[in-house]
C-alpha cells in the first residue's frame, strides 16, 4: 500500500488565503464548498487531505473552476478534520485509527451519493473526482464502485494508501500525479491501461516536489511549489475534459 514517511510527519502550512467560492449545506447536513459557475454540466468532486478545508485545497479548486468546472468540496469529516497542533502525531496508531474510523468508506460513501444527487437535480450531467492524500484514495475507489456510472474519470494527487488492488477494480480512466515521495506508480498505471485501455490511464511524476505539495503541505508562497501546482491543475483540468463529455 501506498504511503510515505512524509505523509505522517510533514506539517501543514499556513495560509492567509481567502477562498473565492460559496458554501451550501445539503440534505443530509453535508457542508459543500463550490467554486465556479453553479450552472456548469460538469461538476468536479474535490477529496480533501485529512486537514479538511484547508485554504490550499480551496485555492486548488478556485482555480481549476476557471477552466468551466463547477467544483464542489465536500467537508467529509463534518469541520473536525486533523488538527495541525496534533501533528506530528505522537502516537502513529493513533492517526490510523483515526483515518480508519473518519475516513472509511462507509462514511464517506453516502456523502458522494448526496453530492451526485444534489448536482444531478441542478442539471449536471458529467461528474469527475479528484482527490489529495487520503482523497486519493477516495476517489479511485469512488470509480471502482457504483458511482462509476456517474463519475467518468479520477485524479490522484499525491495520493496515500492505493495499492493495485485499486487498479484492478477500477471501472474509470485514472490520472496518477505522484511527487518524489511516493512509490512507483507506474505498474499501477499500466495495470489500468492493459484493463480499459491505453487512453483510459495517465502518469506524471514531480520529483522535485514533496507530499503535500499541492494541498495542506504546500507553500503556494515558493514560486516553484506554485508552477508546480499550477502545471497539475493544468493536468487535471485537461484529464477531465478529455473524460467528461456532458449530454
Amino acid at each position: 500500500m501506498s504511503m510515505t514517511k512524509e505523509c505522517c510527519t510533514r506539517p501543514v502550512i499556513e495560509s492567509d488565503y481567502q477562498p473565492k467560492g460559496t458554501d451550501v449545506v445539503l440534505g443530509n447536513n453535508l457542508r459543500v464548498y463550490q467554486a465556479g459557475d453553479l450552472s456548469s454540466k460538469r461538476v468536479l468532486i474535490a477529496a480533501h487531505d485529512i486537514f479538511g478545508f484547508h485554504p490550499n485545497t480551496k485555492q486548488f479548486c478556485d482555480q481549476l473552476a476557471k477552466d468551466g468546472f463547477l467544483v464542489v468540496l465536500p467537508d467529509f469529516f463534518r469541520g473536525s478534520p486533523w488538527t495541525p497542533d496534533n501533528f506530528p502525531p505522537k502516537d502513529m496508531q493513533e492517526l490510523f485509527d483515526w483515518i480508519a474510523k473518519a475516513g472509511a468508506w462507509e462514511i464517506v460513501q453516502p456523502d458522494i451519493a448526496h453530492v451526485l444527487e444534489h448536482y444531478k437535480k441542478g442539471g449536471a450531467t458529467g461528474f469527475g473526482i479528484f482527490g489529495f492524500c487520503w482523497g486519493g484514495k477516495v476517489s479511485i475507489r469512488a470509480v471502482s464502485e457504483d458511482f462509476s456510472n456517474d463519475i467518468l474519470g479520477a485524479a490522484l494527487i499525491h495520493p496515500s494508501f492505493v495499492d493495485e488492488k485499486d487498479a484492478n477494480a477500477t471501472k474509470r480512466p485514472i490520472l496518477f500525479i505522484p511527487s518524489k515521495n511516493e512509490a512507483d506508480m507506474v505498474p499501477l498505471y499500466k495495470i489500468v491501461q492493459e484493463r480499459l485501455g491505453e487512453d483510459a490511464a495517465e502518469h506524471f511524476r514531480f520529483d522535485d516536489m514533496t507530499h503535500g505539495y499541492a494541498g495542506g503541505r504546500g507553500d503556494f508562497k515558493d514560486e516553484l511549489n506554485k508552477q508546480r501546482v499550477e502545471e497539475t491543475i493544468a493536468l487535471v483540468s485537461k484529464f477531465f475534459n478529455k473524460h467528461i463529455k456532458t449530454k
